[in-house]
C-alpha cells in the first residue's frame, strides 16, 4: 500500500468514529487544536499526519490509536468486499 493509500485508510476510520460519535469536524478539531479544515484533510487522505496528531484524534474520538492503525499496511482487516472493518462498541 502506498503512503496515499494508508493516509486514507487512516482518514475513513477516523471519519467513521467521528460519525458514530456524532460530533462534526469542527468539534473534533476544537477538542485537538485544529481547523475543521485540516480534519477535512485528514479524513480525506490528503496530508500526511504526524503520530502527535494521531494520538490528539485518537484520544478526542475516545478511542484507542490502534483502531486507526491496526493492520496497516500489511495485513489491514477486510470484509468480504475488500473494504476494512474496523469495529467500535457504541
Amino acid at each position: 500500500m502506498r503512503d496515499q493509500g494508508i493516509y486514507r485508510a487512516i482518514g475513513r476510520r477516523l471519519r467513521a468514529r467521528r460519525r458514530l460519535l456524532d460530533m462534526t469536524q469542527r468539534e473534533v478539531g476544537a477538542r485537538c487544536g485544529l481547523t475543521f479544515q485540516q480534519v477535512q484533510k485528514y479524513e480525506a487522505g490528503l496530508i500526511a499526519m504526524p503520530i502527535a496528531r494521531l494520538l490528539a484524534l485518537s484520544e478526542a474520538l475516545q478511542a484507542p490509536i490502534d483502531d486507526f492503525i491496526h493492520g496497516l499496511p500489511d495485513g489491514r482487516a477486510a470484509n468480504a468486499e475488500g473494504r476494512e472493518r474496523v469495529t467500535w462498541a457504541a
